[in-house]
């Protein structure tokens, strides 16, 4: 049986209501984020996807539920994910 491997996903920082959800961000609470999927090496696609700030605001995950009801988790240093927003301007 071939081996199925799940996109790979990234927050989209370039969309602006992407960075200002992120950065208002308060422990816990689930907020919508964007984040772009790579099917194939051509293709590029946007998702929702539900971001949360951790309790001790350390760290922040996004949970992408794909199509076939597969979630694929992406944890980042908070603090670093908001000095990343300083880069885009």
């Amino acid at each position: 049986m071939p081996e199925l491997k799940s996109p790979t996903c990234a927050l989209d920082l370039r969309e602006p209501s992407n960075c200002l959800n992120i950065a208002m961000a308060k422990p816990r609470e689930e907020i919508r984020v964007i984040v772009r999927v790579k099917d194939k090496a051509t293709t590029v696609k946007l998702m929702e996807a539900v971001g949360a700030l951790s309790n001790d605001g350390k760290s922040f995950s996004a949970v992408v539920t794909r199509e076939d009801d597969a979630q694929q988790t992406q944890d980042l240093c908070y603090r670093d994910l908001l000095k990343s927003f300083s880069y885009l301007d």
